[in-house]
Parts: C-alpha cells; structure tokens; sequence
C-alpha cells in the first residue's frame, strides 16, 4: 500500500505510524465530545499512535525512560514546523548552554 502523493511526488499524510513509520491521514476519528476512535495503520494493522489517549504526565516518564515510541509521537506526530519556532528554539537553546557553561566554569 503506497501512501497519498501530491503531483510533485511529496506525501501528503502529515503523521506517522508509531510502529513502523508509514504516513497516515488522521490519527483518530473523534464521533462526539469525549468518543474517540483511534486509527489503525494500513501498512502494519497495529493502532498508529497509542499516545493520543495519554496523558502529559504519562508522556513525560515514557521519554524519561527514553521509549523510542513516545519520541516518536512528540516529534512525528505533535511537533511539527508550524507549531514550533525553531529558530527560536535553537538561539534559546544555545544561550541556555553558555549561560549554565559560564556558571559551572566561574
């Protein structure tokens, strides 16, 4: 099963299966407030992101323990260019490490 192109030859799915990294639509179909579904991958028939129902916290132990699934998720399936200021997070970032560097080294 190939997943959607665009005329140019780009994929058009905007996630990830967390299993085996095919491109899908949607992660989840959602019926009414409260009554969600979630989607299952046409390549490998597992659920495509079990983190969708989890919460923050949940999230937050499973990148601790450092579980390839839940990196995954925040950055397939969260994060992606829009939503994030990238440029921003790296000059944030690199001032961060002089700053705790000047500090450990005084």
């Amino acid at each position: 099963m190939k997943p959607k192109m665009d005329a140019d030859g780009t994929c058009t799915s905007r996630f990830k299966c967390m299993q085996c990294g095919f491109p899908i639509n949607t992660l989840y179909i959602q019926y009414s407030p409260g009554n969600i579904r979630l989607m299952k991958c046409a390549y490998c028939k597992a659920v495509a992101d079990d983190y969708i129902e989890c919460e923050v916290m949940i999230l937050i132990i499973d990148l601790i323990l450092h579980k390839p699934k839940a990196y995954r998720h925040l950055f397939y399936n969260r994060f992606s260019s829009e939503t994030v200021n990238f440029k921003g997070l790296l000059w944030g970032s690199i001032s961060a490490f002089l700053i705790l560097d000047i500090c450990i080294h005084i």
